[in-house]
């Protein structure tokens, strides 16, 4: 796939996700900083998962990272996990874990706060005297020492953390080092074309999908496939509430697995 010349309305995406790589690199081969927080911040869908990944496996320390999805946590499970990944070289990852909009937060922030303090031998306690189930299974003490580091990945603006985190605000914002990921429509449009067609996304590179052709297992979509949906991202892409690598997977699986007008409906589902 021949390089094309970089549009530079995306030049300040791909340099945003740059940051995020080499922040999230240099954050997981320095466990002796006196930083010991790390977030990532920004729009739904463009990739920071990926490049925070991506860092952390370049930087080698995948066995030394505990990586926890989606929902929400409790404050007493939060506790837990970071009694069993308080030691150095440990990284907790939060990808879109609702910890500072949970009920629970009253627990939960401080117990972050703690976490991310300047230097080493930060203190965490639990707020109560009694042990929840959880804490007795793992046999968690009612304060410790945490050498671990935090990533805090999120689709919250700085904004939204100030009005959430209310008290904690000034605290919270200066125990992260962070990078912001936040683009306009035309940018989100331009750079998932650029990952398509530049970068290979949803072909050999795809790291979420594989099809089978006359018995060989092949990553990504065939290229009909893909071809038809960067059209239909060109012919939509006014019209889509939000156009992100993550919808253009979803189109091409669309356009792979369904036909008439199954596709039909849920292809005009993905746009206003």
């Amino acid at each position: 796939m021949t390089k094309q010349r970089i549009s530079p309305v995306i030049k300040p995406v791909i340099e945003s996700f740059n940051r995020v790589f080499w922040q999230t690199t240099t954050f997981a081969n320095n466990p002796g900083s006196a930083m010991n927080g790390l977030l990532v911040l920004g729009d739904a869908g463009v990739g920071k998962s990926h490049y925070v990944k991506e860092a952390l496996r370049t930087a080698g320390v995948q066995k030394n990272v505990e990586y926890i999805k989606g929902g929400t946590i409790t404050a007493a499970s939060l506790y837990v996990k970071l009694y069993l990944n308080r030691d150095p070289h440990r990284i907790l990852v939060f990808d879109d874990v609702d910890l500072i909009g949970h009920p629970e937060r009253n627990k939960i922030v401080p117990l972050i706060l703690g976490a991310v303090e300047e230097g080493k031998n930060r203190k965490v306690a639990w707020s109560t005297a009694k042990k929840n189930a959880l804490m007795e299974e793992f046999d968690v003490p009612s304060t410790f020492e945490f050498n671990g580091n935090i990533i805090l990945i999120t689709n919250y603006t700085h904004a939204i953390i100030a009005e959430r985190m209310r008290q904690w605000s000034q605290a919270f914002k200066s125990r992260f080092n962070d990078v912001e990921c936040i683009f306009t429509h035309e940018q989100k449009y331009l750079y998932t074309k650029h990952l398509i067609e530049q970068e290979d996304m949803l072909g050999a590179k795809c790291r979420v999908h594989k099809y089978e052709h006359k018995g060989e297992k092949y990553n990504g979509y065939p290229q009909t496939t893909i071809d038809q949906t960067v059209d239909f991202i060109d012919d939509n892409y006014m019209s889509f509430s939000d156009i992100t690598p993550r919808v253009a997977i979803k189109i091409a699986d669309t356009i792979q697995y369904y036909s008439g007008v199954q596709q039909k409906v849920m292809l005009d589902g993905l746009v206003k």
